[in-house]
């Protein structure tokens, strides 16, 4: 009975994850993603979805069998390194928000990133945005900050985008260290 139970939470965990994952463009699956991010606030940060990965590798360790130990570890390690990853990201984004840097130098950088003149940042355009405001973030770091920025899941990062979290107040820093201290 237990058991049981244990498999359907690990199931639907899963599938929460495959859908937080995809970077499909269904309709559907853009709704369900949207209703979890809306519900539980936490997802939209790499650090959160880290614990639901480390939770439900928790959940697969406790089945006690060889493949599930094997794959619970491994989820548990994929969660941990999100979480570590991602914590320390939003750290380094929050003191960036507080530097000295105006609105039209953040514009000013913007402008000068986005080389193919889209309007919109790639990952890689992103990393050279960072460094250029003086941030120290590795490759790991600017994919989950760029991860945590990408509030439409587009792929590229607009000026809208960037500019609203960085005119945010701290809100945000407060709701991350109160869940993740």
């Amino acid at each position: 009975w237990i058991s049981a139970i244990f498999d359907v939470y690990t199931f639907v965990l899963g599938i929460m994850i495959v859908i937080l994952e995809s970077s499909a463009k269904v309709s559907f699956l853009n709704r369900i993603t949207s209703k979890m991010y809306r519900n539980a606030r936490f997802l939209t940060y790499l650090w959160g979805r880290g614990i639901v990965y480390f939770v439900a590798g928790s959940l697969q360790l406790s089945q006690r069998e060889f493949l599930d130990l094997i794959v619970g570890a491994y989820v548990c390690f994929v969660g941990i390194l999100f979480i570590v990853i991602g914590r320390r990201a939003s750290k380094k984004l929050a003191a960036a928000r507080r530097t000295a840097c105006t609105a039209e130098e953040l514009q000013e950088n913007f402008a000068k990133c986005d080389v193919d003149g889209k309007g919109a940042l790639t990952v890689a355009q992103f990393g050279d945005m960072t460094r250029a405001l003086g941030l120290d973030l590795n490759r790991r770091e600017v994919e989950a900050a760029f991860i945590q920025l990408d509030y439409s899941q587009t792929g590229r990062l607009t000026y809208e985008s960037i500019q609203m979290w960085w005119t945010k107040g701290a809100d945000e820093e407060i709701f991350t260290e109160a869940v993740i201290a």
